[in-house]
């Protein structure tokens, strides 16, 4: 079993991208705007997507929102020379949101790799460090729950006829109790404030176990934090998204 997980650090965002190559109209940036709506696409294949950190610098997860296909993040010391790490392949049997972990690693330099098949299109590519909750979920909590948001239609007499489906929406309380006061105070405030309360964002409740259940969501505009004796607090906030 795998502990919650926060995922929106990206060591793409350490600095300006570089691509082996884009077709026209699509830009690599757009990689990074953890956006479902905005995409890059290489011309052809293989491609890669490459970041200098500056200074060696960890990761463990590959997560892709693009069209199927194979995806593989690596690592390298010296800028894919003699050193070209392998740390995960992630494939996309269909358009949508995936996620791999593996054991963290750290290297100056990050790398996307799409080694085969026709070229996909991919609107966010994040190679990071998730932040993993001390303590599992409390409370009630469905990762498949969903509401349609679309428009339900009836004739004269009241019968239905139908809905015109938009979009299934997912909506969850997200509950971490009894962790303590450093580590809300310490890594989680500072994780709110840097990224989980302003952009879009990736929860994965359990990785280890239902890693297709992963969601792109944006916050809420609450971040409980109720202290208690013993130097332990909860942790509170909202999460929404859309669910396929």
């Amino acid at each position: 079993m795998a502990k919650p997980k926060f995922l929106y650090d990206n060591r793409f965002a350490d600095a300006t991208p570089v691509a082996s190559s884009t077709a026209a109209g699509f830009a690599v940036a757009n990689l990074t705007d953890w956006r479902a709506y905005t995409w890059w696409k290489p011309s052809s294949i293989p491609a890669t997507v490459t970041v200098d950190s500056g200074s060696a610098k960890a990761r463990d997860y590959l997560l892709v929102y693009g069209e199927a296909g194979t995806y593989e993040a690596r690592g390298s010391t010296d800028n894919f020379g003699a050193s070209n790490v392998l740390l995960g392949t992630l494939v996309l049997a269909k358009t949508g949101l995936g996620l791999i972990t593996f054991a963290s690693a750290s290297h100056r330099y990050t790398r996307l790799t799409i080694p085969s098949g026709s070229p996909p299109a991919v609107a966010i590519a994040a190679i990071g460090s998730a932040l993993e909750a001390p303590v599992f979920l409390e409370g009630q909590f469905s990762p498949i729950d969903r509401r349609v948001v679309g428009q339900r239609n009836r004739n004269e007499n009241g019968h239905p006829l139908g809905s015109v489906v938009y979009f299934e929406e997912w909506e969850e309380r997200i509950l971490l109790p009894n962790v303590s006061w450093a580590w809300a105070r310490d890594t989680f405030v500072p994780a709110w404030k840097a990224h989980l309360r302003g952009s879009p964002w990736a929860f994965a409740w359990e990785s280890a176990l239902y890693p297709e259940d992963v969601i792109l969501v944006s916050s809420g505009d609450r971040l409980a934090i109720p202290h208690r004796a013993g130097s332990l607090c909860d942790v509170e906030i909202e999460a929404m998204g859309m669910i396929g």
